[in-house]
């Protein structure tokens, strides 16, 4: 609850209740609660101006809770059902399957901003023809360089396959679990592959992964990863972030997206055994590219939007209005534009992008124009294991006596026999 403190004296409020008591008035209703779960980062993109639009409006009062990003969905698919749930969720857009297919989230109107968000951004919170997610910011992956060890960018891709021969790229991909099969779509995709078959700018549920599907792409990226693929400098987040700024390490180029820049600008954080503290850099350090294609068909890296659901709780309910307003707000030009000036999230909203002029947004933009909205199917967590566990194990070898492309034909057929079978 919102408490006006202009009145702190005593009397005067012993006054105004017995005003209250002698005329019948009734008193000021409590602000509305509206409880927002989402990561640490999101909360330092928007915190800050959710907390203004708070003060602004006495009738709401905005909770935020921070949750762990890798726990947050589930910790949804939990509560909500029992009550005990977010009215808002925070996340990327290919959750919208999972949280359908659970129930908890429902439909959204984007009313008056709907004109501001474009037909790629909204398509990625949209199932069967209806809308579910507010558009909050746009992420895509390209080739981020260190100009203070590149002077000159790739832009071929034989030049890009010398560079990693060298050890010049990094992946924040430490070839443990189930891999990193969003980063090396870069990849794939140069070979022809889709992750799925894709027919009028749409996703089927068609595996990609198929040389029938990718007119031999698919053999041809496999011997890739078995063979020049494993130039790649596969290290964990701080490594290759570590790499990347230290002027001793060989690494000039990250495949990563607009987080990876945030990560590194005016960062000293202490990476490696023994640790190193790698050079500061500014944004006028980094440059950003297109990723060259490899395998030599157009680059289709995934581009994300993340954004925010209602619970399924909220329409209906006493809340419905309120959390409309918060709704309405995140998607609105002064959180969005908000968010970039924070911390450098590329906005969703047109009016806001038209604002921004940052060099790295616009290159990171740029670099995706061929990019695919990540698909948002109930069973795409499947997916990325399936595809990110072969991928590791052709990666170290670990092949159980087949080739590499069979093992990929293996672990494709399995998961298509799961989609079929959803």
């Amino acid at each position: 609850m919102k408490i006006n403190n202009k009145r702190g004296l005593a009397f005067v409020a012993a006054a105004a209740t017995a005003a209250l008591l002698t005329v019948g008035v009734a008193p000021a209703q409590a602000a509305t609660v509206v409880t927002i779960w989402m990561d640490q980062g999101a909360k330092d993109s928007v915190g800050a101006a959710l907390t203004a639009f708070d003060k602004a409006d006495a009738s709401l009062t905005i909770n935020v809770v921070v949750k762990d990003f890798g726990a947050l969905r589930a910790a949804a698919i939990t509560a909500i059902p029992r009550g005990t749930g977010p009215d808002i969720i925070a996340g990327p857009h290919d959750w919208t399957g999972k949280l359908l297919g659970a129930g908890v989230i429902a439909p959204v109107s984007l009313g008056a901003n709907n004109k501001n968000f474009s037909a790629a951004a909204k398509s990625g919170f949209t199932v069967y023809g209806k809308l579910y997610g507010v558009p909050a910011w746009t992420e895509n992956i390209a080739l981020m360089y260190n100009k203070k060890k590149v002077s000159k960018p790739v832009t071929t891709g034989a030049q890009f396959a010398a560079a990693i021969a060298a050890g010049k790229v990094a992946m924040s991909n430490d070839l443990t679990g189930q891999g990193d099969p969003y980063h090396m779509t870069a990849f794939a995709s140069s070979f022809g592959i889709d992750q799925y078959v894709r027919t009028g700018g749409s996703w089927t549920t068609t595996v990609g992964f198929t040389d029938a599907n990718s007119k031999g792409g698919t053999t041809k990226f496999a011997n890739w990863l078995n063979g020049a693929g494993k130039g790649l400098q596969y290290v964990g987040w701080d490594g290759a972030a570590g790499r990347f700024q230290d002027p001793a390490s060989d690494v000039a180029y990250w495949v990563t997206g607009p987080w990876g820049a945030g990560t590194v600008v005016n960062d000293t954080h202490a990476y490696g055994t023994p640790a190193v503290t790698p050079a500061k850099l500014t944004n006028k350090d980094l440059g950003v590219v297109a990723i060259p294609s490899i395998g030599g068909k157009t680059v289709h890296q995934f581009s994300g939007v993340r954004g925010y659901w209602q619970s399924v709780k909220v329409p209906g309910s006493s809340k419905a209005r309120s959390v409309g307003k918060v709704l309405g707000a995140l998607g609105g030009k002064t959180i969005q534009l908000a968010s970039f000036k924070t911390t450098g999230k590329t906005p969703a909203n047109a009016a806001a992008l038209a604002k921004v002029s940052d060099p790295l947004v616009k290159g990171f933009g740029s670099a995706g124009k061929n990019a695919y909205p990540m698909p948002s199917f109930v069973f795409q967590d499947t997916t990325w294991n399936k595809i990110g566990s072969a991928e590791v194990a052709i990666l170290k070898g670990a092949l159980d006596g087949k080739t590499p492309a069979q093992y990929m034909s293996d672990a494709v057929a399995s998961l298509q026999d799961i989609i079929d079978n959803n």
